[in-house]
C-alpha cells in the first residue's frame, strides 16, 4: 500500500485490530467457545461443535438460537449440516447454490452425495420462495 498510496486517497490501516463477523474473541479461547457451545446446546457433538464455533465464531447463536434438539435445527443435508445452517448462510452470507456453501463456506463437499447437493439446492430454492 505504501508504494502505491501514492495514486489514492488512502485512509489509516484498521483491519490490524479488526474482527471478522463472529470473530470477537482472542484465537486461544477457541477451545473454550467450544465447551460453550456444547453447555447451551447439548445436542451438538464435539466435532460438530467445532466445525461451526471455527466457522462463525460468536454468530453460532444465529444459527442455533433457542434449538433445545438437533431436530430443532430442521433437515440435515449432509453430514451436520442443517437447514437452520444452511438458511444462516443464505440469509447472511449470501450463500446462492449447493456448490457455494460445501466448497467456499463449509468444505462439505469433500464427503457430500450428488443427492445431497440436489437436495441442498432444493432447499435452497425453498428459501427463495418465503
Amino acid at each position: 500500500m505504501k508504494q502505491i498510496g501514492v495514486f489514492f486517497t488512502t485512509r489509516p490501516a484498521w483491519t490490524a485490530d479488526s474482527h471478522l463477523p463472529g470473530g470477537d474473541f482472542p484465537p486461544q479461547d477457541f477451545y473454550e467457545k467450544v465447551a460453550e457451545a456444547i453447555a447451551r446446546w447439548p445436542f451438538l457433538s464435539e466435532p460438530q461443535a467445532r466445525r461451526m464455533v471455527r466457522a462463525y465464531g460468536t454468530r453460532i447463536a444465529m444459527i442455533l438460537g433457542d434449538a433445545h434438539t438437533l431436530d430443532d435445527l430442521g433437515p440435515r443435508l449432509t453430514g451436520d449440516l442443517t437447514g437452520a445452517e444452511l438458511r444462516y448462510l443464505v440469509e447472511q452470507e449470501w450463500a446462492e447454490t449447493a456448490d457455494d456453501v460445501l466448497w467456499r463456506r463449509t468444505k462439505l463437499g469433500l464427503t457430500a452425495s450428488a443427492d445431497e447437493r440436489i437436495a441442498i439446492n432444493q432447499f435452497i430454492v425453498s428459501l427463495g420462495a418465503r
